[in-house]
Order: C-alpha cells, then structure tokens, then sequence
C-alpha cells in the first residue's frame, strides 16, 4: 500500500519539482534530506532520481489515451458560462463557446468538462414550486369532487 501511495505522489510531481530533485541531488543532497526539504517522501526523490539516471529525462511521457477534444480556451470557456448563469443547458453552453474550430465540442465533453472541475449542469425550474397556500387551495378545490362520477 505505501508503495502505491508513493507512486501516486511521483505522478503529482510538477516539472518544476522535478527538476528542484534533480538539482539537489546533483549538489550532494540525500534522498532523505531532499525529501524533507520538498515535503516529499523519499521513495519519490529516489523514484525521480531513478529515472533520471536510466532514462535521462524527469518528465512524463504522454498518456496513451484519446487526445482531449477541447484545448484549455474552451474548457475555461465553458467553467465561465456554466457559473456565469448556473441554469444554463448543456445545449446553450454549447452555441456560447467561441467559434474555434467546427464541429464544436459535444454536449457530453461540455458535461464531463464540467464534471472535471466539480460543477454540474442544472437544468432550469418547469414550473414554481407549490406553496403550503397553494397546496391547501388544490386540496380544498379537489376534496368535494373526489366521489363525482363522469356525469356529475
């Protein structure tokens, strides 16, 4: 379990950090030491040291998964529209993204864009909610019809 724990925290490693681990322990620093002084585990210093000296790089390599269909502009886009008017539909997001490319993005990658930074698409009221007035009205208007037959 730590050491899955660990990997996860190599995988959250900025470049910049990255390249502050490789620069300390080129000065000397331990792992151990570095570790502290970044607020890292140790077994992630080594992990980034590793990789450094058997494939002399520190960076990520590129997922091998489907590249995004929307660059950073249009997801910040669409974050601004979604909060902008909270009741908005995925539909109207849509039409209001600036005009990059065609086709645009599809309302499911609107939707999981706004999954991806913790907002949801809400969809707007039908109708108003029922006061405790109006309730009361409803069932005074309904109570004397209940036992009418179709010819009353």
């Amino acid at each position: 379990m730590p050491l899955r724990r660990n990997r996860r925290q190599y995988e959250q490693l900025t470049d910049f950090d990255r390249g502050r681990i490789i620069g300390l322990r080129e000065a000397g620093w331990s792992n151990r030491r570095n570790g502290r002084h970044l607020g890292r585990s140790d077994m992630v210093v080594a992990r980034c040291w590793q990789q450094w000296i058997t494939e002399g790089r520190v960076y990520r390599r590129g997922g091998s998964g489907r590249p995004r269909n929307t660059n950073d502009r249009e997801d910040h886009a669409i974050k601004r529209v979604a909060t902008s008017a909270p009741t908005t539909s995925l539909a109207s997001i849509q039409r209001h993204l600036p005009p990059s490319r065609h086709p645009g993005p599809s309302r499911e990658t609107i939707r999981r864009r706004l999954t991806e930074v913790g907002l949801r698409s809400r969809r707007p009221l039908r109708r108003l909610p029922l006061t405790p007035h109006h309730r009361q009205c409803r069932l005074d208007f309904y109570r004397p019809r209940a036992t009418w037959s179709v010819t009353d």
